[in-house]
């Protein structure tokens, strides 16, 4: 029984998902309507946003070599920026919008690799650097008032709902765990990225092309998270400047507290959407309490701080 239970400890989705109840109800003590499916709903619709956002950064970091992607925030303003402008309120401008969309992510998620991989710098430095040269484009393109706004047919997408509890947000967060969990555990190349990520020198020597795996790894994340933004302009249903730059931190959060290991080679995107539940169930929570902006941003970072040293000191994360 104590191996049992020691062994439970050590299974990080199984304490996602435990924090993940307590959570929901804590909330649902403080207050009933907590857990009513409305509210349910708009948190789990909160969490799918910032699961899209983490997608790329989930792959990044199980690729190890230090990888973090800093340039999710501004990648996803950008593609909400040019999803607006594009499909400007027209369901025939939505394949346009996808396919702009998707290069530019692309494009940005290619200069991060090429400079990570051939110019050596530090993909914490890297990013970063491209996350600004992305915002000001973003203010020369726009003069900083950006216009447009999401077809009808993804609003209704982004917005509505199937059912009180479930948004149709969810449904597409469903079908994107599904997809990730596919390239990741049933692809060659998913099985490279951790092979990359455990090992990268005995990956090589195997025959793995090692740089291209990475590279391909931070392309897919520009490519996920600009796609992050084309959804957040359709739940929001309006755009604005770095409308995504609340995203990058809880990004790299959620990936870690969901299980994947911050050395690489170990991790799950179903993981690091549990870690997006219980961010977004936090964040919700402190509204409900009635806790002023200054104190959710206070109890939050400590909340944070809390989880992340719980889980690093796992063993499974250390190594």
């Amino acid at each position: 029984m104590p191996k049992v239970s020691q062994n439970l400890r050590q299974n990080q989705l199984f304490m996602a998902g435990l924090i993940a109840i307590a959570l929901f109800i804590g909330g649902g003590l403080v207050n009933a309507s907590f857990l009513s499916p409305a509210n349910i709903g708009s948190i789990l619709a909160m969490a799918v946003l910032l699961g899209f956002a983490a997608a790329g950064q989930t792959l990044v970091v199980i690729a190890g070599g230090e990888g973090i992607d800093l340039s999710v925030g501004a990648v996803m303003s950008l593609g909400a920026v040019l999803a607006a402008q594009t499909m400007a309120g027209q369901n025939s401008n939505i394949a346009p919008a996808l396919v702009l969309v998707i290069l530019a992510g692309a494009t940005i998620g290619l200069f991060n690799a090429a400079g990570i991989l051939y110019a050596r710098v530090p993909p914490l430095v890297m990013t970063m650097a491209m996350a600004n040269v992305v915002t000001t484009i973003q203010l020369i393109y726009t003069h900083g008032s950006p216009v447009g706004m999401p077809a009808p047919i993804i609003a209704f997408l982004g917005s509505r709902r199937l059912f009180p509890f479930l948004p149709w947000l969810v449904v597409l967060g469903l079908i994107m765990i599904i997809l990730m969990q596919f390239i990741l555990r049933r692809t060659v190349y998913g099985q490279q990225v951790y092979a990359i990520g455990s090992n990268y020198n005995a990956a090589y020597l195997a025959g793995v092309r090692a740089a291209t795996v990475k590279g391909i790894a931070y392309i897919l994340s520009g490519i996920l998270s600009s796609l992050a933004g084309f959804w957040l302009i359709a739940y929001n249903n309006f755009v604005f400047v770095n409308m995504g730059a609340a995203y990058v931190l809880p990004s790299v959060a959620a990936v870690v507290i969901g299980g994947t290991s911050l050395a690489g080679g170990e991790g799950s995107y179903t993981g690091t959407v549990l870690g997006s539940v219980i961010l977004t169930a936090l964040a919700s929570l402190l509204v409900v309490l009635h806790t002023d902006e200054a104190g959710r941003q206070i109890i939050n970072g400590l909340v944070l701080i809390l989880l992340l040293a719980l889980y690093t000191r796992q063993p499974a994360i250390r190594q």
